[in-house]
């Protein structure tokens, strides 16, 4: 009863801060200027960052204004309903929603479009047709460009694989762990484990990827020939129970381990063999798309049903001499 109270209060206040944020409930369109809600899976993490700067430059380049309003983690699924009810209430012009799972965040995007008020999806789809375009990674084929990329990795007779998930219900890493394990079953792998985190963090990545690769420990040696983990978070989590392995005397050498999303830190495993290779979205180009689309959307201009914005699988060789992907990754 208690806990029930609790989200009732804390549904309540962000309602109430979305009216203050729009100006005590006046319309966002006073000026004159055109205003759009975006909404990321999370606020937090260098991914989610990298959009943001994305956005911001479309934003500049196109003068309208975006208010970008998301939840703390990937899992609060009742609080991003609640983020789109209040760009709802406030009367944005366009909503650029990234929906933390497919299915249920449907009824708000077709609440807002019978409001009035288009959307545009991106990173992760949504079940549906009431949005106008969807902007994102190929996941599907990422995924599969992932599978790819590790069966070059392998020596005959490997065959034994791991699939880190991340959050059930979540289109995107749902899409890349079917395209990886669509492509790695039809050339001869075997998926011997494939867990979901308990919770959409690093250290929820990490629990269940430490208590999932201690069954494959045996006589000290991790009995386990490649691993794909499908996002930043469950890599960052893969990594950090690697490390905890090797630490412990486990010998993890064997394992050819491809991720997917990248950062510095897994630039930096990339770089001292610790990751293999990583498949990198291009996140700034995913909130530049996002926004711009959006707004030729206001502005009545045709757009794309489907804009992909690009996935490419990343080595320490290309990192080092192919600036279109060192430029993807942010390095140049």
């Amino acid at each position: 009863m208690v806990q029930k109270l609790k989200n009732i209060l804390s549904l309540s206040f962000l309602a109430v801060l979305g009216l203050f944020s729009s100006g005590c409930g006046q319309q966002p369109d006073s000026s004159g200027q055109i205003v759009l809600g975006v909404i990321p899976k999370s606020t937090g993490g260098e991914f989610w960052g990298t959009v943001h700067d994305g956005a911001k430059q479309a934003e500049a380049e196109h003068g309208v204004r975006i208010r970008w309003e998301g939840t703390v983690t990937e899992t609060e699924i009742a609080e991003q309903n609640q983020i789109i009810e209040n760009m709802i209430t406030m009367g944005v012009h366009g909503i650029a929603l990234a929906p933390l799972n497919s299915r249920a965040m449907r009824g708000q995007v077709q609440k807002a479009v019978q409001a009035g008020i288009p959307v545009v999806i991106f990173d992760s789809g949504v079940e549906g047709d009431a949005h106008t375009s969807f902007v994102a990674t190929d996941n599907r084929q990422g995924g599969a460009m992932g599978a790819k990329h590790l069966l070059t990795l392998l020596e005959e007779g490997e065959r034994r694989v791991m699939v880190m998930r991340y959050v059930q219900g979540a289109g995107s890493t749902e899409d890349r762990a079917a395209g990886f394990i669509e492509h790695a079953e039809a050339n001869g792998l075997d998926i011997v484990a494939h867990p979901y985190p308990e919770t959409g963090t690093i250290e929820g990545c990490k629990n269940a990827a430490a208590n999932t690769l201690e069954g494959f420990v045996r006589d000290g040696r991790l009995e386990l020939d490649g691993l794909f983990a499908c996002n930043l978070y469950s890599t960052l989590g893969v990594l950090s129970a690697l490390n905890d392995l090797r630490n412990s005397g486990i010998d993890v050498d064997g394992l050819r381990f491809v991720g997917f999303d990248t950062s510095r830190a897994l630039l930096d495993a990339l770089n001292d063999g610790r990751i293999h290779a990583l498949v990198a979205q291009n996140p700034v180009r995913m909130g530049y798309l996002a926004v711009e689309t959006l707004v030729k959307v206001v502005q009545g201009e045709p757009v794309e049903e489907l804009i992909d914005t690009g996935v490419a699988v990343v080595t320490r060789e290309n990192l080092e001499n192919d600036p279109e992907i060192r430029a993807m990754v942010g390095l140049d």
